[in-house]
């Protein structure tokens, strides 16, 4: 390896870059573009050249060094903290809305997907058992009966009835709150199982 001149402690891009272990000029020059590296005019012969000062350039470039892997040490630091305290934010608000919502059901301003699902049944259950019972209701009255006329109309006052009973059905919050808390129970008895 050929041996750089220089004088006295003033070097140019290319001794620089082989001190610091560079593969190019162009990250001293980038350095120096955003001031973490300075240059001076020397009167190198007969002309005005920029040049790096050894020492100062090399202390400039361990203390931008130290600033930033400490910079970066405390970016990451600062951003799991950050990032800690945003998870428990976002728990502490999953759970106020949890209570939200349960204190809602318990009201009965809202109700479970499964509560509706198992009341709509319960009312189809009970609109089934009606229309099944009709056959055995009807078979006597049709029976008894000469034209298909008055076989409609025997049929027709029945299905009726079944629709007026049908329109008697009202929402009942007390039937909602007790399945409510039934299930409530049954929660709370499977998570003190562990379960």
């Amino acid at each position: 390896m050929p041996e750089i001149e220089f004088e006295e402690n003033y070097v140019d891009a290319k001794f620089m870059r082989r001190v610091f272990g560079f593969k190019s000029v162009r990250r001293i020059q980038q350095l120096t573009q955003d001031g973490v590296l300075s240059t001076c005019e020397v009167k190198v012969g007969s002309r005005k050249v920029k040049r790096y000062d050894l020492c100062p350039t090399v202390l400039s470039y361990i203390g931008y060094l130290k600033t930033e892997s400490a910079g970066a040490y405390t970016d990451k630091k600062e951003q799991k903290i950050l990032e800690k305290m945003q998870a428990e934010i976002d728990y502490k608000s999953a759970k106020a809305r949890m209570a939200e919502i349960e204190l809602e059901e318990l009201a009965g301003h809202m109700h479970a997907a499964e509560d509706v699902e198992k009341m709509t049944a319960d009312l189809c259950l009970a609109v089934r058992s009606m229309l099944l019972a009709l056959p055995g209701q009807l078979a006597v009255d049709v029976a008894s009966v000469s034209t298909a006329t008055e076989a409609q109309v025997i049929i027709k006052d029945a299905a009726c009835h079944i629709l007026d009973e049908l329109s008697r059905y009202e929402y009942d919050p007390k039937e909602y709150r007790r399945r409510v808390l039934e299930r409530k129970e049954w929660q709370d008895a499977d998570e003190e199982s562990g379960e």
